[in-house]
């Protein structure tokens, strides 16, 4: 075991949300809750999942599995009422549900009426319609959204507009109608939810709508480029979008960081909790015999003011970048954070750095449970990478070896997606390919 570097942070944090490989085909489908089966039986509970090489923490005889055939799609997790939701089509793809299981167990806890969002199947199409999870004051919301083109036909182009139909995630028993519909015009179905407001955000070229999803109230426009949407969406858009012009006039530079304005002065990797985690370049600068730069502050700071709240220096690094894939995970009980290759232990106010330098192997984090173990891979020169595990609350790892890292960890159950077979071919089980495995903790 190994400890790695330790920073004492400034402040807790409150936090909601944990975020996102491979599975085995299940057994024979089992009859689940009430629910027809994929043979069309009675059902009484879930799919039985294989067994399977998962992290020690969980048990790989015990899972639960979502098999093709059953049309749930989009597992997304609420992370206040430890369910999975999906999306579930019906009708050739012309009405849509929302499908509610416990995490642990996979039983289900309530399920929604079919929803149609347009009687005309030319407005839109199966893939246009998705699901979202936003929460607020630690309650879930369902949100199902759907992007139409009225009145489109084989000359007209039709008019845009975003259907989202929302259902508390604490609903029970079958045929449950929305809390409430909402209508968004102009909006494609590419919302992006926030963890702790109860908002999402609909952009396109030329304007920004929040929708809160807890009211069904519907905010004024905001230009495209609004603070908002940009930090939602992650990252730099189009090269041009710094965290200096998020905040005007804002001390938000994190102490040890650079104080240019230029274009690599602190980048978003995400927003979490009322917290945007940033990276920035050090002031202590460094490059490598290549050129490239070897230090770098992350921090998080407070997504309404900008002022950071508290910074970590990862210093001596050999490959610093990051990119779409790495992005920040909130355990669901907010009290831990990974990003790219740092950790954070928000409550014991200590955070540690894994980047790669000469004497360590970078490790990139996929996930991380309420009880602080952290998920990744170790980079190795092959780009291949060892699955990990690290103690948040020591900083010490293990190498997880022949283990097979979740797509995510949630809460206490560890998720595995696989990609759907091809319907449309002969030799397709869909009646017993698993596109989902849920194992919970021992």
């Amino acid at each position: 075991m190994k400890k790695f570097q330790s920073v004492v942070l400034a402040a807790a944090v409150m936090a909601a949300l944990g975020a996102c490989g491979s599975s085995q085909k299940n057994s024979a489908p089992q009859p689940r809750d009430g629910i027809p089966s994929a043979t069309g039986e009675p059902a009484s509970s879930a799919h039985r999942a294989e067994q399977a090489k998962v992290p020690p923490a969980f048990d790989g005889s015990k899972g639960w599995a979502v098999v093709q055939a059953e049309r749930l799609t989009q597992p997304t997790v609420a992370p206040h009422s430890q369910l999975v939701l999906f999306r579930k089509a019906y009708e050739d793809g012309t009405a849509f549900g929302v499908e509610a299981r416990d995490a642990t167990t996979g039983a289900v806890r309530w399920s929604s009426a079919p929803w149609k969002p347009s009687e005309r199947t030319a407005d839109f199409q199966e893939d246009d319609v998705k699901l979202f999870v936003t929460s607020k004051d630690g309650k879930d919301y369902a949100v199902l959204v759907a992007a139409l083109q009225e009145g489109k036909d084989a000359i007209s182009r039709g008019t845009s507009i975003a259907k989202a139909s929302v259902f508390a995630a604490d609903s029970s028993g079958k045929d449950v109608a929305p809390a409430r519909q909402v209508s968004i015009p102009g909006a494609g179905s590419s919302a992006r939810p926030h963890d702790a407001n109860g908002t999402l955000a609909f952009g396109n070229d030329k304007e920004v709508t929040l929708v809160d999803v807890t009211t069904g109230v519907l905010a004024a426009p905001q230009d495209s480029r609004s603070r908002d949407y940009l930090l939602r969406i992650t990252g730099s858009v189009n090269g041009t979008f710094q965290l200096t012009d998020a905040w005007p006039g804002q001390a938000i530079v994190p102490a040890g960081a650079q104080e240019s304005s230029g274009i690599e002065s602190g980048t978003s990797h995400g927003v979490r909790g009322g917290y945007v985690v940033a990276q920035w370049p050090s002031k202590d600068e460094a490059h490598s015999a290549l050129g490239l730069p070897m230090n770098y502050v992350w921090a998080l700071h407070d997504e309404s003011r900008g002022n950071p709240v508290y910074a970590l220096p990862c210093n001596g690094l050999n490959e610093s970048a990051v990119g779409s894939e790495n992005q920040a995970v909130l355990s669901d009980n907010g009290r831990y954070l990974v990003t790219a290759y740092t950790a954070f232990d928000l409550q014991a106010k200590k955070g540690y750095c894994f980047g790669g330098t000469q004497e360590t192997a970078r490790v990139d984090f996929v996930g991380v449970d309420n009880a602080g173990t952290a998920y990744g891979k170790a980079r190795t020169p092959s780009g291949t990478g060892i699955p990990v595990s690290v103690d948040i609350a020591t900083g010490s790892h293990a190498e997880l070896s022949g283990v097979t890292l979740p797509t995510r960890v949630s809460g206490d159950v560890a998720l595995y997606e696989s990609a759907p077979q091809n319907d449309k071919d002969p030799a397709a089980d869909l009646a017993h390919h698993a596109v989902l495995s849920v194992y919970p903790k021992r």
